[in-house]
Formats: C-alpha cells, structure tokens, sequence
C-alpha cells in the first residue's frame, strides 16, 4: 500500500507539505492520500493529468481537519509516471508529486523442501484463568464491598460508634481498586 501524507496550514495559511517528492504506486492497486488540516478550514485541490495511469482527474475538497482520498491506478496500465498536483489558497499555493507505476515483481518461488516455516509464539493465558479474573473483579468483590457496608451499617456502626466511617470507606475503596486492577490485569 502506497501511503502519501500532506499537511495543511502547519507552517502558515495555505502552506502546503507533502510526505514523498516522488512515490511508488503498483498497477491495480489505489494511492492513498491523507490530508491533514492545522489551522482554518480551505479547499484543497487534488488535479492529475495520468489519464492513462488512472481515471481520478480531480477533486476539490473542504478540508476542516483530516481527509482520505484514494486515487485508483488501473489494472492494465504500464509502467511510467505521472505528476499529482496539490492546490490551496485558490491557486495561490501549488505542490506536486510525481507519481510512478510500475508492475509489481513477483515472489520467487520457493520449493517445498526448502522452504522454513516458523510460527510465532506469543505465551497465552488460560481462558479459564482470563474469565474468572474478570468474574473476581467485575462481580465477587464488588459484591463483598456491599456486604461490607451493609454489615457496617446495621451492626458495627451501633455497637462501635468509634469505629470511624472513613476507616470503612477506605475498605470499601481498597476493594473496589482491587476488583478494578484484576479486571484490568486479567484482560491484558
């Protein structure tokens, strides 16, 4: 995929940057542009004159922060090249960019008997141990955070009025966190 990245208005009104000065795009596969906007909303003006590389010829765009254009190269088109022209400020400002086509070479083959093969191996969790993380943290100990407060509320606060209720705040906050921090760690 042949990325091209153009930046608006970054160094000034209607200033333009481009990515590449030249670009390589294979037959039958699009150029992708992306626009991207740093200051006030403008037009900008995408012109090629590759009629025999593509049928795009062009595109007045509204741009008020990021835009993508994709710019199709035909199939049966041959190699060579032809110039994307970048227009802001109504003309004031012009850019270009050479684009070239050109066939895409194929693999080598390579025969069976040579060829390696490696698989990438990444270490994973059992999936019993990633839901009963999430079970422990989304459900069991919010559950034993109520059955805190209930038990403070209706028995240790009238038995033990010294016991500060901030002292069970905090308890109820710890396993909160708790719950959230396996949670989290069971997902990643």
């Amino acid at each position: 995929m042949s990325l091209l990245e153009i930046q608006m208005n970054r160094l000034g009104i209607n200033s333009i940057e481009i990515s590449h000065k030249d670009i390589e795009v294979s037959v039958g596969t699009p150029l992708h542009v992306k626009i991207t906007n740093y200051g006030a909303p403008t037009h900008v003006t995408l012109k090629t004159d590759g009629g025999a590389y593509t049928p795009f010829t062009y595109e007045n765009i509204y741009l008020e922060a990021e835009s993508e254009i994709s710019i199709p190269i035909l199939s049966n088109a041959g190699e060579g090249s032809f110039v994307l022209n970048v227009i802001s400020g109504y003309g004031m400002r012009k850019a270009e960019v050479i684009v070239n086509v050109i066939k895409p070479q194929p693999e080598p083959e390579i025969p069976l008997e040579e060829a390696v093969f490696r698989e990438e191996v990444r270490p994973q969790r059992a999936p019993s141990s990633h839901k009963a993380g999430k079970i422990i943290g989304c459900i069991v100990l919010p559950v034993i955070a109520l059955v805190w407060l209930i038990v403070w509320f209706f028995l240790l606060g009238p038995l033990y009025p010294a016991f500060p209720g901030v002292a069970a705040a905090g308890i109820v906050f710890v396993l909160m966190l708790a719950g959230i921090l396996i949670t989290w760690l069971s997902a990643r």
